[in-house]
């Protein structure tokens, strides 16, 4: 019987596949030169636990983030399951302090969420934005690692969707206290 990859596996997969290879080089002092490109595992900003980022440093103090996250929910607080699924985004843009070696940072995003939710009567789909604010420290090593570990605010702005019963629009208004972390590998 075959079988397919799950987006957790995967995202194990690439956790696994990093640290082997930041462990395969030893751990120096902080970096002495800047890397352009880093791809790794990333959490946080409202999205949840399996997802991953690309990081692009377009100048010296600035660099864009995408954060990609494979988000999954359940609620059985209503009487019946509510069950979602789906993707979640959140590009970034960063501004450090130091243009290379370990780092104070603030960043500033968008939310965006695409999802599909059902429960025991109806399913449908749905989508999110909002915004994320941070301030954080990223240690990046001479070895090409970096580590990254922040806090700040988020928001999701509107929720819209339609199910098979109906279509709404929810508007939490509501501003929440958030966390990101990060596990990176810069080529």
């Amino acid at each position: 019987m075959r079988t397919s990859a799950t987006p957790l596996s995967v995202v194990r997969t690439a956790i696994i596949g990093i640290f082997l290879l930041a462990c395969s080089w030893p751990v120096h002092a902080e970096e002495v030169e800047g890397r352009t490109i880093a791809v790794g595992y990333k959490i946080g900003n409202g999205l949840g636990f399996a997802g991953g980022d690309v990081v692009v440093r377009a100048w010296p103090h600035v660099s864009f983030d995408l954060q990609t996250n494979y988000i999954s929910a359940s609620d059985t607080s209503y009487g019946n399951t509510l069950t979602l699924s789906g993707v979640g985004l959140a590009p970034a843009l960063h501004v450090e302090l130091k243009p290379v070696g370990h780092t104070p940072y603030v960043s500033v995003g968008a939310l965006y969420l695409r999802f599909s939710v059902h429960d025991d009567i109806n399913s449908g789909t749905g989508s999110a934005t909002g915004f994320v604010a941070n301030a954080g420290y990223e240690w990046r090593f001479a070895s090409h690692v970096g580590v990254l570990v922040g806090a700040g605010i988020s928001d999701l702005l509107t929720l819209h969707g339609d199910t098979s019963a109906a279509s709404f629009t929810y508007r939490p208004d509501k501003v929440f206290f958030n966390i990101e972390s990060g596990l990176r590998y810069f080529f």
